[in-house]
């Protein structure tokens, strides 16, 4: 690690981002004592602002895009912290829906800096010490806190937040979580807080998450039982909430428009925001609902032939992805598909999810540390598949030879990693949709 004695500055937000690599021996540890006495020396633990933690294995952006829509349609202002970035690293803080300058980071990075003394904090902590003084500087009225890794350990948990939420839950980060379903759960429900509002929109949730939020008394809601939704057409979908009083009275929502995103993290968005004794005006909960775009998941690229992205890198993930390419295809001709992954993933996993709706697959390295190498994807596809499978030596390559073989009625689906989206996006960033 390298040793700084004393407070460093920089003048490009590039010089800092490179600064936070070098500052801490590894990209991961967990733990709040040091993240917390950064953030007690900034006065960084009492924001008046309402706060909510969003933790998960899935979903975590699309529910925290959700909020946010919400909310500033209703007239609030809203800071949100989330990771990773896909293009530059101002992704990760938004205020009012809109990235900030970079030397608002800068002086953010710097605050910190000269605080710190010597602990050492992780490029993660680091970040997330810098949104909240941003969100202070502001005095937004809400702020969104996607967790990183987990959430009891979590970085962003050293704030008490007015609610928590969890998303979903599957297997992921597993050297760090714990191999199983039930740990898992409970690294998650770390973020739950006694008497605050702790949402579960996890379907099928481990019992280790109402365990916990029991043990602590956090006021539970659960989907399926406080919150339901469901598909009334191809085109909408119904929302029912049972308020948490004495009134037994349910808040209804009979006609919203399909989002963008999963319905079931809308549904969790939107019970969110009504157990912090918000009202919500149905007409504004329609037009953020209905424009609610997230960057990265399924966003289309080029149209002739349709290119799309996703960052789907896990199972569940692509078990959402291939239902959403299924439903692409009666208007579609063959799916293709580009993908590269992290040696980490689940990757054998994740690929099956999607074996019955790819007609082709262009198979990749990933040119980052953590980046697998195409052999280890082909030779599961090559004993798993008996579709067209081909290997090429970086993703520029893949784009090519998709764009090449594919007509214009098919669709090329990009995916298997955030730098997967952000490397093909790059390539494709030149030519005309």
């Amino acid at each position: 690690m390298t040793e700084i004695n004393q407070s460093q500055s920089f003048n490009t937000l590039d010089d800092w981002l490179s600064y936070l690599e070098r500052i801490h021996p590894n990209e991961i540890e967990l733990g709040l004592s040091r993240v917390k006495h950064t953030a007690s020396t900034c006065d960084l633990l009492t924001i008046p602002s309402k706060i909510i933690l969003i933790a998960g294995t899935n979903g975590k952006g699309t529910t925290a895009r959700c909020l946010e829509s919400i909310l500033l349609a209703h007239g609030y202002t809203v800071g949100v912290f989330s990771s990773p970035h896909i293009h530059t690293y101002n992704e990760r803080v938004r205020i009012n829906g809109e990235m900030l300058p970079d030397n608002e980071h800068i002086s953010a990075f710097q605050g910190i800096e000269d605080k710190r003394g010597e602990t050492s904090l992780t490029y993660f902590e680091f970040g997330a010490l810098a949104a909240l003084w941003l969100f202070k500087k502001h005095e937004v009225d809400f702020i969104l806190l996607e967790v990183g890794l987990g959430g009891r350990l979590d970085a962003t948990n050293i704030v008490e937040p007015d609610a928590s939420v969890i998303t979903t839950i599957g297997l992921d980060h597993t050297d760090w979580l714990g191999d199983d379903i039930e740990q898992i759960g409970y690294e998650k429900a770390g973020v739950f807080r006694a008497n605050k509002p702790a949402i579960v929109g996890a379907l099928a949730a481990p019992k280790s998450i109402v365990n916990y939020g029991n043990d602590i008394n956090a006021q539970l809601i659960e989907v399926e039982r406080d919150y339901s939704f469901k598909l009334t057409s191809s085109e909408n979908w119904q929302y029912n909430y049972h308020l948490q009083d004495d009134t037994n009275a349910s808040v209804e929502f009979l006609s919203l428009p399909m989002p963008n995103i999963p319905i079931q993290n809308a549904a969790t968005a939107i019970t969110t925001l009504l157990s912090l004794n918000l009202t919500l005006n149905e007409q504004k909960l329609i037009e953020s609902i209905s424009s609610l775009t997230v960057e990265g998941r399924m966003q289309p690229l080029l149209k002739q032939p349709a290119f799309y992205v996703d960052v789907a890198h896990n199972p569940q993930s692509a078990e959402y992805l291939a239902t959403q390419l299924d439903k692409m295809r009666a208007n579609k001709g063959k799916i293709i598909a580009v993908v590269a992954m992290l040696k980490d993933k689940d990757i054998e996993s994740t690929l099956a999810c999607l074996l019955n709706v790819i007609d082709e697959w262009i198979v990749a390295p990933l040119s980052v540390p953590r980046g697998e190498k195409q052999t280890r994807l082909f030779e599961y596809l090559s004993e798993n598949t008996d579709t067209n499978i081909q290997q090429t030596a970086n993703l520029k390559e893949s784009c090519e030879l998709a764009l090449q073989t594919a007509n214009k009625n098919d669709l090329i689906i990009g995916f298997g990693s955030f730098f997967t989206v952000a490397e093909i996006m790059s390539e494709l960033e030149n030519r005309d949709i």
